[in-house]
């Protein structure tokens, strides 16, 4: 008698043994899903990566995963070493910068803001804006306030193209004080100090004005026109200044202190602090403040021993009405007084002075450069 079952048995095994083959052969080969694994150990292996770059890693579902969250991953044996070069590139400073900015702590980010910033210059993706924000707020907290327009101009020109800025996630609890209408920033207060950082700083705050969609906000123009006012590029800062229209008082009154600090930089007392002079008292809160630091500042380089004297009180007047909300003018104040007395040769006067501006406002780029000028001393 035949047995019918065996050809059947047979070619049922035949099947099993085929599927487990190709499977394995498909997963050799690399058809199978990637794998990922996340910093917080969860494994991603059941979606495939569709594409990457410096914004994340696309998975097939089109979800987006950022370099900072990756711990490692295994993808197509073409695509692995370019994989594993961005990560190397981006991850851990990505990671970092997602670290400290939760914490506040933002000396610590600067290099590796620093380190990443050129490869989103041009990208638009909440990474690219965590990188910007990060850079800014790092150079700002390490005294370096002209170069920190670039990347500040860089986020308002995300955050301005954004529906929906209040929901971008941003690690950690600090948010960008700025005004979308006019383009200028709390925090960034217009008025510099290091001649030779806003000389280095204009080309790239040029090139991020350049790549901001029209219209521009004419605060770039206040921006750029007093870093090259600094920078002693005074022709090139009028040209930009005399294209604000006037139309917002804000800008109306930043252009009128410009023009003020034009004369002060030339060693002239001309019509514009005149105007300066007579209209500082109807100025908004946020420019009044600037416009005494340029009104003091005129009296002290310009002026007779009694308008010397009176510039000096206007420059003590910021520390004291001013000091919380405007740290680096209160600061800059402090320090023309200090000079001041010095030269009198008031050593008590400058001591004092000193001693306020280290106590109170140490973290400024004026607290940084008494301690530079002190740093062969001893006595404080």
């Amino acid at each position: 008698m035949t047995n019918t079952t065996t050809p059947f048995y047979l070619h049922f095994v035949c099947r099993v043994v085929a599927a487990v083959f190709m499977a394995g052969l498909c997963s050799d080969l690399g058809l199978a899903a990637d794998r990922i694994v996340l910093r917080n150990l969860d494994i991603i292996s059941d979606k495939k990566v569709g594409a990457f770059d410096e914004d994340g890693v696309r998975l097939d579902d089109w979800s987006l995963i950022s370099w900072d969250e990756i711990e490692r991953g295994k993808v197509a044996a073409e695509q692995q070493a370019a994989f594993d070069q961005m990560l190397k590139d981006l991850g851990t400073h990505l990671y970092r910068i997602r670290q400290r900015l939760t914490v506040g702590d933002y000396r610590d980010i600067l290099p590796h803001a620093e380190a990443v910033y050129p490869r989103y210059v041009g990208r638009k993706s909440e990474t690219a804006y965590m990188v910007f924000q990060a850079l800014m707020w790092a150079r700002l907290a390490a005294g370096r306030r002209e170069e920190a327009v670039e990347p500040y101009l860089r986020c308002y020109s995300y955050l301005k193209s954004t529906q929906t800025p209040k929901k971008i996630s941003l690690p950690g609890d600090r948010r960008l004080r700025y005004d979308p209408r006019t383009g200028m920033s709390p925090e960034l207060q217009p008025v510099w100090f290091d001649i030779a950082a806003a000389k280095s700083s204009l080309p790239g705050v040029l090139r991020a004005v350049g790549e901001m969609p029209e219209p521009r906000p004419e605060g770039t123009r206040v921006y750029y026109g007093t870093l090259a006012l600094a920078a002693g590029d005074s022709d090139q800062a009028v040209r930009v200044l005399s294209g604000i229209q006037g139309g917002q008082l804000e800008l109306a009154q930043l252009k009128e202190i410009a023009m003020a600090q034009r004369e002060v930089t030339a060693g002239e007392t001309g019509p514009a602090i005149s105007s300066l002079e007579q209209n500082v008292g109807k100025f908004v809160t946020a420019n009044k403040p600037l416009a005494i630091y340029w009104l003091g500042m005129s009296e002290l380089r310009n002026g007779d021993e009694l308008a010397r004297r009176g510039g000096i009180l206007r420059l003590l007047h910021l520390p004291a009405i001013y000091g919380k909300g405007f740290p680096e003018l209160a600061a800059a104040g402090l320090y023309q007084a200090m000079q001041s007395f010095a030269t009198a040769g008031d050593e008590s006067g400058r001591a004092a002075v000193r001693r306020e501006l280290l106590e109170q406002y140490g973290q400024t780029y004026h607290a940084a450069k008494v301690k530079a000028e002190l740093s062969p001393k001893s006595d404080p």
